[in-house]
């Protein structure tokens, strides 16, 4: 049940976000250690912009790209990011990393990412 345990604290960290409706959050682990939290924020973002289409406008910090950011690469090889997304009443809904976000975390070798579905329940995907 650790999935259950850092979606939960990804859920907590949602709330914190400024972003309005899409409220996500982000938690990156390696080993059964929590290395950083992040939830996306109402500001663009240059590293996101090398992973995205030019054609769909400016990169936002989304919580995936924030959890990333700035940490070494020692902290991200292998390790699995845990992705919340809660709507305004605080119910957890899809919150699948979009194709700059799991390009990113490709980059840096996370290796797998655990996110809430469209009815809160946890799904998995391996990068």
């Amino acid at each position: 049940m650790k999935s259950k345990r850092y979606i939960t604290l990804a859920t907590k960290v949602a709330e914190q976000s400024d972003y309005g409706k899409f409220r996500h959050g982000a938690v990156l682990v390696k080993g059964s250690s929590v290395r950083n939290v992040s939830c996306n924020k109402q500001r663009h973002c240059h590293f996101g912009k090398r992973f995205r289409d030019p054609h769909t406008g400016n990169a936002t910090l989304h919580a995936e790209l924030g959890v990333i950011l700035g940490m070494d690469r020692t902290k991200t090889q292998g390790a699995t990011v845990y992705v919340a997304r809660i709507n305004s009443d605080g119910d957890r809904r899809m919150s699948k990393p979009c194709s700059m976000c799991e390009a990113a975390m490709r980059h840096v070798g996370v290796k797998k990412v655990v996110y809430t579905d469209r009815d809160g329940t946890i799904e998995s995907m391996r990068l």
